[in-house]
């Protein structure tokens, strides 16, 4: 244990313990203390390493750790650091702001460094489970999707540090994230290759085709927001229940993208209209003809996006999940 004096105009205005390993130094304590303060939870007086179960650490390699908070007034708590780049952190830090709640309370101390750097945020654990009406949590769901995209709905020169989700962006995501690995398994694996590789012209013109499209979406310009680009069905880990509201949480994968990519894993096509009435309530007069047809463009998205992590799954003994996509981008 060590102690830690907390710096105000020159002079100690409180000390706090640090308890703990030798990682956990005076950079998590200012920045515990300056989240505290933000959610105004109490004065902290002392902060404690506590487990992150490997589940959680994800695949986007970032570190990750959780610290338990004591506060003066008795009260306990924890938040999550993760190390990041500046885009999530601007994010991050831009919802915050908004305060719509949707999102964790974050804070950073590097908002526009371009080197990864600590980002604190509320410890949002999966511990209420999703309510078992689906149709009225989904509902819920589509009103915070519609408040953070409106509230950055073309905020370009706002968010300068938000990468785009341009033509480049698009090939990408065609390519390098999906049928590359896909090439490459059929390559390595004669089985599967005699299984899956006569599909291989029609995933290729597959993923022309949405490049094309999502580039004509992007340069379209009237859906460009912030994205979260990860959101997994109903049964996926974002969006959790946080005393009894969707919380919607890691944000690493976000885009200044069109906000379709947010609606075609969660919602189906009937049950995304709810997010063109919340559109609709905003002032976004968007007709439903426009809004189907874009949904139907951006409703490959999961399949390419997810086709990586199938394939691993095909690789431990399971070809659901790949089966299911195949036949998603295949379909005429």
């Amino acid at each position: 244990m060590r102690l830690y004096s907390m710096i105000s105009d020159g002079k100690i205005e409180r000390t706090i313990e640090i308890c703990g390993d030798n990682d956990m130094d005076d950079n998590f304590f200012r920045l515990a203390d300056a989240l505290s303060q933000k959610m105004e939870v109490g004065e902290l007086s002392s902060i404690h390493p506590a487990s992150m179960n490997p589940d959680e650490q994800g695949y986007s390699g970032a570190k990750l750790l959780r610290i338990n908070c004591v506060y003066s007034n008795g009260k306990t708590g924890s938040f999550i650091c993760k190390h990041t780049g500046l885009p999530e952190r601007t994010v991050m830090q831009t919802l915050t702001e908004q305060k719509r709640g949707h999102t964790p309370f974050s804070y950073t101390d590097f908002p526009e460094t371009d080197e990864a750097a600590w980002l604190i945020m509320q410890d949002i654990r999966p511990h209420e489970p999703i309510p078992q009406d689906h149709l009225s949590w989904k509902k819920q769901v589509a009103t915070a999707l519609a408040d953070i995209h409106t509230d950055n709905l073309m905020c370009a020169d706002k968010m300068p540090y938000l990468p785009h989700a341009d033509e480049v962006y698009w090939k990408h995501i065609t390519t390098q994230i999906s049928i590359d690995h896909f090439e490459n398994q059929c390559l390595k694996d004669k089985a599967f290759a005699a299984k899956y590789a006569g599909t291989l012209p029609k995933l290729r013109k597959r993923a022309e085709q949405f490049a094309q499209n999502m580039t004509a979406l992007y340069r379209e310009g009237n859906s460009l927001s912030i994205t979260h680009g990860d959101l997994q069905s109903i049964d996926g880990d974002h969006v959790r229940c946080f005393e009894a509201k969707p919380m919607i949480i890691d944000w690493g994968f976000s885009r200044y993208a069109p906000f379709y990519i947010d609606l075609v894993d969660y919602f189906s096509q009937e049950e995304a209209l709810w997010y063109l009435e919340e559109l609709h309530r905003r002032g976004i007069n968007l007709n439903k003809k426009d809004f189907d047809e874009r949904y139907h463009i951006a409703s490959f998205y999961p399949a390419f996006i997810y086709l990586y992590p199938a394939l691993m799954q095909y690789n431990r003994g399971s070809d659901t999940r790949l089966e299911y996509l195949l036949s998603v981008l295949c379909e005429k």
